[in-house]
């Protein structure tokens, strides 16, 4: 008799084995979270914890890698230490939730709440989180480099010393948000509102902020080298010492904004509004003005023969 029928059902039954999802998971600790809510230290790798009620429960470094979270209540919970690298967070409740130093790698955290969440140096980089709610956050010194942040509401978040490079903040709300010595080189801030918001010091090389509403916000320090500012709002704005050379600030509003001794090397004012700024100390000799309003409301025509323009 042939064997070939018996190998063949070898080979299916080892192609079903593989097809089986392997679940990583301690099964023990699962039942002790999902029963008394405190797990320290667990293995819920692969889990599928999704809605689940899990509002004060204690996870202090227990490995999340891979697990499914999505639509948990994780309010007031504690995650310090907590490994949820690839994990899915979509649409969970983290407000007043501990989550220092969490890692949080890659993880999908879209339409999220983390409103009134500690994050102080939790990782997050290249993670997923449009839509997401950080407002009244403290997120100092957290990796949130390459991080999809579009649409997210960041208010009165701190972010000081916050890592952003490359970060995708566009069309987020920033107002009022602490970003002191964060970097955001490279970050995507279009049509982000940052209005009263505090970037002193911050490096915001090659930064992409078009439209963005910088309003009343203290950019004191900043290194704002080459970045595209073109139709940005930075009326009422601090610029002292700012480094904004070979910045793209064509059609910027920069009404009475404070400019004094900032480094405008090279910049492009093309059509700018300045009325009523503060340029002292500032050397504008290489500087496009062409048609830009100066502080005193008269039109330049400073770079309009480079530019070819009238």
């Amino acid at each position: 008799m042939s064997k070939h029928p018996i190998w063949c059902v070898l080979f299916s039954l080892f192609v079903s084995i593989l097809a089986t999802p392997v679940r990583a998971e301690n099964p023990q600790h699962v039942t002790q979270l999902l029963e008394t809510k405190i797990c320290r230290n667990c293995d819920l790798s692969g889990a599928d914890l999704s809605g689940q009620n899990l509002n004060n429960a204690s996870l202090v470094g227990s490995n999340l890698m891979n697990a499914n979270l999505d639509g948990a209540d994780l309010t007031y919970a504690d995650l310090s230490g907590a490994n949820l690298t690839l994990a899915s967070l979509d649409g969970v409740d983290l407000e007043y939730a501990m989550l220092r130093q969490t890692v949080l790698i890659r993880a999908n955290l879209n339409n999220s709440n983390f409103s009134n969440t500690d994050l102080r140096n939790a990782i997050l980089n290249k993670a997923k989180m449009s839509n997401v709610n950080l407002s009244d956050s403290n997120l100092s010194q957290i990796d949130l480099s390459e991080t999809d942040l579009s649409q997210s509401n960041l208010r009165n978040t701190n972010l000081i010393e916050a890592n952003l490079r490359s970060a995708n903040l566009s069309n987020a709300s920033l107002q009022d948000s602490k970003l002191n010595d964060a970097n955001l080189s490279l970050a995507n801030l279009q049509d982000a509102n940052l209005s009263g918001a505090n970037l002193s010091y911050a490096d915001l090389i090659r930064a992409v902020m078009l439209r963005t509403i910088l309003e009343n916000t203290n950019l004191g320090g900043a290194n704002l080298r080459a970045a595209q500012m073109s139709d940005a709002i930075l009326e009422n704005a601090i610029l002292r010492r700012t480094v904004l050379r070979n910045a793209n600030m064509r059609a910027t509003n920069l009404r009475n904004a404070d400019l004094s001794y900032a480094d405008m090397r090279e910049a492009n004012l093309f059509d700018a509004d300045l009325e009523g700024a503060s340029l002292e100390g500032v050397e504008l000799e290489t500087v496009i003005l062409c048609r830009a309003k100066l502080p005193d409301a008269s039109i330049s025509d400073q770079g309009c023969r480079r530019r070819g323009e009238q």
